[in-house]
């Protein structure tokens, strides 16, 4: 099912822009069905057994019965499914990971919503987290830093590409512009892309490329023999091996500030402790909230909306 025209949908249901207004606007289930409602059915309800489109609601907004006599769950086919935490506290989770610079733990959501298991809370972001991959999203294009980066292990100070470690690989477009007053050119970060990868192979490396970056975009690699076939991929490729007296934070400083400020999150809000196996859905979890990072509103409506409108295996 394709997903609903972001902007439209956010001029027509005017999602809250701070955490007062999003406790003003939902105080009850109810208010959170026929929000969650509006967002499943933005043109109105359309019976997904049948296509039949008139069916009222029998329980609320919660169950609807379209005309054939098809009783539908307001959340059937989502990872909302079957769930018994209310939707108040579903809509909580989503506000917490779209929207708060430094997420939220576990053990935080926990607390703070009262929750009785701490199983439960991570339980819950986890499949928050793991739904914010927008399907068939915009490659990258234009001109894009790209590096990779170790995370965790049982060494965190050990250098190289070897070791105990998760390697992840990132991209980000370099976005130029010019001052308003001096009309001096300077650069700012796009929009990102993370991804766990198997090894620093060309296969992996070069491999994440093609997969996120549009061909012909210029894309800045430092001098890993792992990119060298960029340029027959159909790329303007742009090494710049390291060398001494080169600090290698000047070669990609976008995509090394990402990394960074990645770990210090990682390190901060969840102490560093993630398992391999879910670091991906924590990847997704940064990188949506770094696209997003000035339109909180949008936010929180578009995760809410990908929740709802895509099936996931969790």
């Amino acid at each position: 099912m394709a997903l609903p025209d972001p902007i439209k949908l956010a001029q027509v249901l005017n999602p809250p822009q701070s955490l007062i207004e999003f406790s003003a606007r939902f105080r009850t289930e109810t208010d959170c069905e026929e929000f969650l409602f509006r967002v499943r059915y933005p043109e109105g309800f359309v019976c997904p057994r049948c296509a039949v489109e008139r069916g009222w609601s029998l329980d609320g907004k919660r169950l609807v019965e379209c005309s054939n006599g098809h009783k539908v769950s307001l959340t059937a086919g989502t990872v909302l499914h079957g769930s018994r935490q209310g939707l108040l506290t579903w809509f909580h989770a989503v506000l917490f990971i779209a929207t708060l610079t430094p997420g939220i733990s576990a053990l935080q959501f926990q607390r703070q919503l009262g929750l009785k298991r701490y199983e439960t809370a991570f339980q819950m972001l986890h499949k928050v987290r793991a739904s914010l991959v927008v399907p068939g999203r915009e490659l990258l294009h234009r001109e894009v830093e790209v590096d990779e980066t170790f995370i965790g292990g049982k060494d965190p100070d050990r250098d190289g590409r070897g070791g105990d470690k998760v390697l992840v690989v990132g991209g980000i477009e370099v976005r130029p512009f010019s001052k308003p007053k001096t009309g001096k050119r300077r650069e700012r970060a796009g929009r990102l892309r993370l991804r766990v990868v198997a090894d620093a192979s060309a296969n992996s490396l070069s491999g994440f490329v093609e997969q996120e970056i549009q061909p012909g975009a210029i894309v800045h690699t430092d001098g890993w023999d792992g990119y060298r076939r960029l340029k027959r991929s159909g790329y303007v490729h742009q090494r710049t091996v390291q060398g001494k007296g080169r600090n290698v934070t000047h070669i990609l400083p976008h995509i090394h500030r990402v990394f960074s400020n990645l770990k210090a999150w990682l390190q901060g809000t969840h102490h560093g402790r993630i398992e391999p196996k879910y670091l991906q859905a924590y990847l997704d979890e940064y990188t949506f909230r770094f696209n997003r990072r000035f339109w909180p509103g949008p936010a929180f409506l578009r995760a809410l909306t990908l929740m709802v409108r895509t099936k996931h295996k969790i």
